[in-house]
């Protein structure tokens, strides 16, 4: 049995990679499907089809992996066991397409048309105190530790509940305690013994927007143009009056006549953690 886990977006094209691969190789055996970003409608729609020759499965709790793998593993139980899931995959397959095809999509003119409208002869964007960027290095990682939200580091681990109560959860408790305590020692160690040297850059720029496109500039004379950030306007229908927005709506035109601004930033727990990893 392969298992693989999902814990953020890029994870599902790269599962769905993974069944391709395995196909291709000639693999049959079962495709555990888990983590956070997973869902059965996804490993029903998207990896599934890429499997033929075994079978993709979902498990949506880590409390259940015991009980598909004693499945999957067992030979009276297994034939069974793969096609109760295919004939649930159908469904699920089914019920998707109808849902997708229940949403009507704007022709983008239309869209368009329907934009988010702010009243900008009223309104006068902040402007930042710099433009350009700054980085900051030789950060203290024992103050940025203060701002960790523990909750996501639970849920990798498959222990639901939010930060602090799940440490006093009658089921879930004991575990989370204990993994907080590992946690603790081990960022402990890593605060003390320096592993890494966090870093940021933050940036802000003179923009104003072009229809759904946000152009940056050099700085506050606008008469050179510095970057286009092209943005995505949505295209369902929507119902009661709302919006068909993209982010552009919230950038003070360039016909306005209104300077505005955007910001932005990047962060790095340090290059060192790459080889620490490894």
């Amino acid at each position: 049995i392969i298992g693989l886990s999902g814990l953020i977006t890029p994870s599902l094209d790269e599962m769905v990679h993974v069944a391709s691969e395995m196909e291709r190789e000639g693999f049959d055996i079962p495709l555990l499907i888990g983590g956070a970003t997973t869902s059965r409608v996804h490993t029903a729609v998207k990896i599934h089809p890429r499997y033929a020759r075994g079978q993709a499965v979902y498990v949506n709790d880590a409390s259940r992996a015991v009980g598909v793998v004693s499945a999957l593993l067992s030979k009276d139980a297994k034939n069974g066991y793969i096609e109760t899931v295919r004939a649930e995959f159908k469904k699920v397959t089914e019920a998707h397409h109808r849902s997708e095809a229940d949403k009507l999509r704007l022709p983008l003119a239309r869209a368009r048309a329907n934009a988010h409208k702010i009243d900008w002869a009223n309104c006068e964007p902040p402007k930042p105190s710099f433009f350009g960027t700054r980085v900051f290095e030789d950060l203290d990682m024992e103050e940025l530790a203060r701002y960790i939200d523990w909750t996501p580091f639970f849920q990798t681990w498959e222990l639901k509940g939010r930060y602090p109560k799940i440490l006093e959860d009658e089921t879930q408790g004991p575990a989370a305690r204990q993994l907080f305590e590992d946690a603790q020692a081990m960022l402990k160690k890593i605060i003390d013994e320096k592993w890494f040297a966090p870093k940021a850059v933050i940036g802000f720029w003179p923009a104003n927007a072009v229809g759904d496109d946000i152009r940056l500039f050099t700085d506050e004379t606008r008469a050179q143009e510095l970057a286009t950030l092209f943005t995505l306007r949505q295209q369902l229908t929507k119902r009661d009056g709302k919006p068909n927005v993209a982010l552009s709506d919230f950038v003070a035109p360039v016909e306005s006549g209104k300077p505005d601004y955007v910001g932005g930033f990047v962060v790095t727990a340090g290059i060192e953690e790459v080889a620490i990893a490894k």
